[in-house]
């Protein structure tokens, strides 16, 4: 059973988006800021009322299994295995850094990390083919959410899995790098309701995700 935020402190930030995007002012200044940030949604597809799991684990600091250009937490028992470039796994222009698995931590997922090295297009259009290279997929629904410092774009999806026999809910976000570069986040479980009991370990990682250095 997930761990809800709360409707009331949903509400808030929810209402502090709107404030914020109101206080704005200007048309200019709007367009400054670039496009508007989508508003949360309690539930399927988007699961913002999930509360983030505890921290136990950093991902991408120098020093860890992956090191990456972005770090971001996780709970314990959650396992990071770097992927080297002798594996070749490559999907859309991105190629798989590391993988990090749920399996120790008793759910059966993994929340993968793939870099684009070169996204002139920025995170949107890197997550945009990297979704249309993988295969099976509907109901594509993105959004552009802030998380920390960073601006992030946001893709939940439905993945036609033949051993489960059904359509499973998966979820993706691009970011962009100071290189000029891009980083994707994959998350995805045997059916959906691993992907649900995964979720609270997403929730974390997004919320603590930092540009290294």
């Amino acid at each position: 059973m997930f761990r809800r935020i709360g409707a009331a402190v949903l509400a808030v930030l929810t209402i502090a988006t709107a404030t914020g995007c109101a206080e704005d002012g200007t048309r200019s200044s709007a367009a400054r800021a670039g496009p508007a940030l989508s508003p949360l949604v309690s539930g399927p597809p988007w699961y913002d009322d999930v509360a983030p799991a505890e921290a136990g684990v950093t991902v991408g600091a120098k020093g860890t299994p992956c090191e990456l250009p972005i770090t971001f937490s996780l709970p314990a028992r959650w396992v990071a295995e770097p992927v080297g470039d002798a594996a070749g796994v490559t999907l859309g222009g991105s190629r798989l850094r590391c993988e990090v698995d749920a399996k120790p931590a008793d759910n059966v997922g993994f929340l993968r990390v793939w870099a684009v090295d070169a996204a002139p297009l920025g995170a949107r259009a890197s997550l945009e083919e990297f979704l249309a290279e993988y295969g099976r997929i509907s109901e594509i629904e993105y959004r552009r959410v802030r998380r920390g410092p960073l601006d992030l774009v946001e893709a939940t999806y439905l993945q036609q899995d033949g051993l489960s026999g059904g359509p499973n809910r998966h979820r993706a976000l691009g970011a962009n790098t100071s290189s000029g570069g891009a980083v994707l986040l994959t998350l995805g479980g045997m059916d959906t309701g691993e992907f649900e009991a995964m979720f609270p370990a997403y929730q974390l990682a997004t919320s603590t995700l930092r540009p290294t250095g």
